[in-house]
């Protein structure tokens, strides 16, 4: 038999506290679901189970969380499609701390989530009142992943110093999460580390596919290879879209970042304006913000108008499970009117229940 016409599976492989207990889980698996974001929100994987027998509700699971009391408990699984075509590799889902379980029926079903940030980590629970003197943002989030067991990640050009900064009974993710904001920086948590990162660069990627409105199609990320609509073993059909246009406040045309030296007496402004912006717009986000040059303030100013406006165009497409759909890829929508061109993937989240799916949120590059 032909690899065209073998039948699709996917292959799920699960860990729970270092044990690979596949095996076990299997009769039992009705729905894994693994979620990976972009930016502020947690990643978190999903198993849900049928449990006609209690098994699992009374016994296994209920002897792990007891055990997990006194330290954390990780989860973390594996998805592998198999005669998929070009729907990707295996997607690893990086490990997750148990988060909670549930148990809902008739019938009986248990739901096991992990999050790469559980909500009962002192990194985001415990509120702390503390002043920061001459750090960099690189430097204060290394000593919060640090303190929280985690490690760090700076991928941004950009980084910051402070004189002083006050985190005012404030966790130590919030208050992070507001300086990265401040900065037009962004934050993720995955995997058991602290990302920090320009949206920018992630954004100038070549993107690794087209979703044509013309037949729901979905195409190779280098269609010309094969024609101007690829091989048709390449095309497949999405199940679903949807499309938003953002708010007024999503659409400024330009901002402004100004700062009045008190040593000096000076005011240092920078300003931006969003591309395609005709001047005669007259949303301007206005940012007061402490800068050393017109160049810095300039540089704050064009990644404050990108934080603001980059929801000003999404869309959800609801696609055949793809591991290659990752947060922060990116894709070209065609045939959509004015919602065409390239996408950031926002969030995907892979689904394994029988079949497999991949629901991707996207926004659209500035």
């Amino acid at each position: 038999m032909s690899e065209d016409n073998k039948a699709r599976r996917t292959a799920v492989q699960v860990i729970f506290d270092g044990v690979d207990i596949t095996e076990s889980i299997t009769p039992y698996l009705l729905s894994l679901t693994y979620t990976d974001s972009e930016e502020d929100e947690s990643d978190s994987l999903q198993i849900q189970l049928q449990d006609r027998g209690g098994l699992w509700l009374e016994s296994w699971l209920n002897q792990a969380v007891e055990a997990s009391a006194a330290s954390k408990l990780s989860m973390s699984a594996t998805i592998t499609p198999e005669n998929w075509g070009n729907s990707g590799g295996s997607l690893p889902t990086g490990s997750f701390e148990l988060d909670s379980v549930e148990a809902q029926g008739p019938p009986s079903t248990v739901s096991i989530k992990g999050s790469s940030l559980a909500y009962g980590s002192s990194i985001r629970q415990t509120k702390k009142t503390k002043a920061w003197k001459k750090y960099s943002l690189s430097g204060i989030a290394n000593e919060i992943a640090g303190n929280a067991g985690m490690s760090c990640m700076y991928e941004a050009a950009c980084d910051p110093t402070y004189k002083r900064k006050e985190q005012t009974k404030k966790s130590d993710i919030t208050f992070l999460s507001e300086l990265c904001h401040d900065a037009g920086i962004s934050l993720k948590c995955t995997d058991g580390q602290l990302v920090l990162f320009d949206q920018s660069v992630y954004e100038a990627m070549p993107p690794i596919m087209t979703i044509r409105r013309s037949g729901g199609r979905i195409l190779p990320a280098a269609p010309e290879a094969h024609g101007a609509y690829g091989k048709s073993s390449d095309c497949e059909a999405y199940e679903d879209y949807s499309l938003s246009a953002g708010a007024a406040e999503t659409q400024y045309g330009s901002c402004r970042v100004s700062y009045a030296d008190a040593a000096t007496g000076k005011c240092i402004e920078g300003k931006a304006t969003a591309e395609g912006d005709d001047g005669k717009s007259e949303q301007c986000l206005e940012i007061t913000a402490p800068v050393s040059s017109v160049g810095e303030a300039k540089a704050l100013a064009e990644a404050h108008l990108r934080l603001h406006n980059k929801f000003n165009r999404s869309a959800s497409f609801t696609l055949p499970g793809n591991t290659a759909l990752v947060a922060g890829v990116t894709v070209m929508l065609e045939g959509f009117g004015g919602w065409d061109g390239k996408y950031m993937v926002k969030q995907a989240t892979h689904t394994v229940s029988g079949g497999y799916t991949t629901k991707v949120d996207l926004r659209k590059v500035l």
